[in-house]
């Protein structure tokens, strides 16, 4: 049996002190450098510490912003959106070649690491609204498509082995005003150059629900969040996926940090947010390596040798602090690892 890979979505938590605002000032100015590297290097390596096989860059920026400011930016384009490939840099990319470095000269391995993008329908909603044009929304795919490029370029001590689309609008709002085959030619468009270097091109969708548009892509695997919505899983059929030779991403994890806090609050009777303490029982009630394997055994039993992939359902930028983010990574490990030892015993 191939063996079950644990991927990250990306996003953390800040370090206790520092606001991704500043964090989005550094990477923009640049005058800090020093330190917002240490930030970044000093998380990727806790990732890879914990278990993740497949880390995520650190995204401590938000997802969008990231890429559309880059994108907005007069001097970064030959004409409006129209980015210039040499300014479509991923910065967290050349920061973290060093720990990429130091991983290779440790273990004599290559670390294969996961890139995530803003996908082509995210970005236009923020950009544009709900206005179609759909000139503009190509334009945006050959963007992203620009991004991609200059990250492989980047990549020289590690190998990219994922390239992920960020695309939590597909299946959630209505205010997409494209057609299928736009869509299909946007994801087209974006995705392409990412397989034809031999990575994985995944698209992380909160919801299944457009997963036969994808079907139709160059995308190879569908991410969607089946740890916090289970009946997800009912909208995929295996044919569909066998056919068209996709693989899926599955959450196995729970994010939704609000929601559960909120269940610790109401077991205990108390305000978790404020007695802080109680926010461990998150990893060592609620979604701990047990609860997060027998999802994962679940999610097989239905999809067998489609998933190729499992995560956390979501990035955990909103969590209340690293540490708890990177326990539920490390539980997530445990179960995916345990998982993938028993099947192999079998």
């Amino acid at each position: 049996m191939q063996e079950i890979i644990f991927i990250d979505e990306g996003s953390l938590p800040t370090p206790e002190g520092i606001t991704r605002e500043w964090v989005k000032a550094a990477a923009e100015n640049r005058n800090e450098d020093e330190k917002l590297f240490s930030i970044i290097r000093e998380a990727f390596q806790r990732k890879i510490d914990v278990g993740v096989h497949v880390p995520t860059y650190p995204q401590f920026r938000d997802m969008i912003g990231q890429f559309l400011d880059i994108i907005r930016e007069e001097k970064n384009c030959y004409e409006p959106y129209v980015l210039k490939e040499e300014n479509a840099k991923i910065l967290e990319l050349e920061i973290i070649d060093e720990i990429a470095k130091q991983y290779k000269k440790e273990t004599g391995k290559t670390l294969e690491v996961r890139v995530c993008i803003a996908g082509p329908t995210d970005l236009y909603l923020q950009a544009f609204g709900a206005t179609a044009f759909v000139d503009a929304y190509n334009i945006l795919a050959l963007d992203i498509e620009k991004f991609i490029k200059q990250a492989f370029k980047t990549a020289k001590n590690f190998k990219i082995k994922v390239i992920a689309l960020d695309e939590i609008s597909l299946g959630l709002t209505d205010k997409i005003q494209f057609s299928d085959s736009e869509i299909i030619s946007a994801l087209t468009v974006a995705s392409t150059y990412a397989r034809q270097q031999g990575a994985d091109m995944e698209i992380h969708l909160y919801s299944p629900l457009k997963y036969k548009l994808i079907c139709e892509t160059p995308i190879n695997v569908i991410g969607f969040e089946y740890a916090g919505t289970p009946s997800y899983l009912d909208l995929l059929d295996r044919k569909v996926l066998e056919d068209s030779n996709t693989y899926v991403g599955v959450g196995v994890s729970r994010t939704d940090i609000f929601s559960l806090i909120s269940i610790i609050n109401e077991k205990y009777g108390v305000n978790a947010w404020k007695e802080k303490e109680y926010l461990q029982k998150i990893v060592t009630e609620l979604e701990t390596s047990d609860v997060i394997k027998k999802r994962l055994e679940t999610a097989f039993s239905i999809l067998g040798d489609r998933i190729k992939y499992a995560n956390p359902d979501c990035g955990l930028a909103f969590w209340p602090d690293q540490d708890l983010a990177f326990k539920l990574l490390e539980n997530t490990a445990k179960a995916i690892n345990e998982f993938n030892a028993g099947k192999e015993n079998q």
